[in-house]
């Protein structure tokens, strides 16, 4: 049991810099997922303290996010270890298993504008309300046995200084941009540059600026992503790669002011939104197909197979 109330289910250890539950709500009889971080300062330090009280605020601003494309906070709670964040389950897979699965580790053009529009309206809805996200990337997208499409997670930027991971300042190396690997002014510009690398990698299959440290990471980013997308798939050459482009680039005051403006330039030129749900929702049911094996044992529900496109 978790906090008195959750019977653990299942437990994820690859949830980031902590681990991730599915738990069995006693109380109100329904699922939920429960992040549990642990905090590593010292619990009488002033500075952990104004840090949690921040998260506190994150979480409460958070939970008010009602949109269908963020997953819903329900509650936070913090002892002297742990600080445990309870949010919606969601019955499916991170884009990130997915893209493990898949042929080549790429989705479709399709697809990938579903995810796209998807995102970028979590995301204009939250910077309406005064919230950034700051570590997008596969991990944090869910996408549910609908195809409906989801970004969770939005605390864990504030929480990840409380737990003592301040030097990733709340993001994810591969997926920050240059000012928010050097510390800088952040703003909603930081956001879109970490959705374009989403973007690109779902459609070329590799993180174009994945390092082992935020330095390298960085040198990458200034030399800009190579191989260009228009030489390996040269349908996406024009509009879609400029956009993205304009979204990668080294310097925030370069790309586009809003994730908005972002979204108008990719989506359309880049699929068709509708066919795109329709596929990943047939994707994700294939993995809760069985597939039996001479012996009877159902090997597909522990493997996840999907069919290779």
């Amino acid at each position: 049991m978790l906090l008195g109330r959750y019977r653990v289910l299942a437990v994820n250890n690859d949830g980031g810099f902590g681990t991730v539950s599915i738990c069995w709500d006693t109380r109100l009889q329904r699922r939920v997922a429960i992040k549990r971080m642990p905090l590593l300062v010292d619990a009488n330090s002033p500075a952990q303290a104004s840090t949690l009280d921040e998260a506190l605020k994150e979480a409460r601003t958070s939970s008010m996010l009602a949109h269908p494309n963020i997953v819903t906070v329900f509650d936070f709670e913090v002892d002297t270890r742990y600080s445990y964040l309870v949010m919606e389950y969601v019955d499916g897979m991170s884009l990130a298993d997915l893209l493990a699965r898949v042929e080549d580790g790429v989705l479709t053009f399709d697809e990938c504008a579903h995810v796209a529009d998807c995102i970028s309206a979590a995301l204009a809805y939250a910077h309406e309300n005064g919230v950034l996200h700051l570590d997008i990337k596969p991990a944090n997208i869910l996408i549910d046995r609908s195809g409906t499409v989801k970004l969770g997670e939005f605390v864990l930027t504030t929480l990840a200084s409380a737990a003592g991971y301040g030097g990733a300042r709340g993001g994810t190396v591969g997926y920050m941009p240059p000012e928010q690997i050097e510390g800088s002014y952040v703003d909603e510009r930081t956001d879109v540059f970490s959705l374009a690398v989403v973007v690109w990698q779902s459609l070329m299959g590799s993180c174009p600026y994945e390092a082992d440290t935020p330095e390298k990471s960085l040198e990458l980013i200034r030399r800009g992503p190579s191989p260009t997308l228009s030489r390996v798939e040269p349908d996406l050459a024009g509009m879609v790669e400029e956009t993205l482009l304009r979204a990668l680039d080294s310097d925030p005051r370069a790309r586009m002011s809003s994730v908005e403006a972002f979204a108008r330039d990719l989506v359309r030129p880049l699929g068709n939104t509708s066919e795109g749900a329709d596929s990943l929702r047939d994707l994700l049911n294939q993995s809760d197909e069985i597939i039996e094996d001479e012996s009877g044992s159902n090997w597909g529900r522990t493997h996840l197979p999907l069919t290779v496109r």
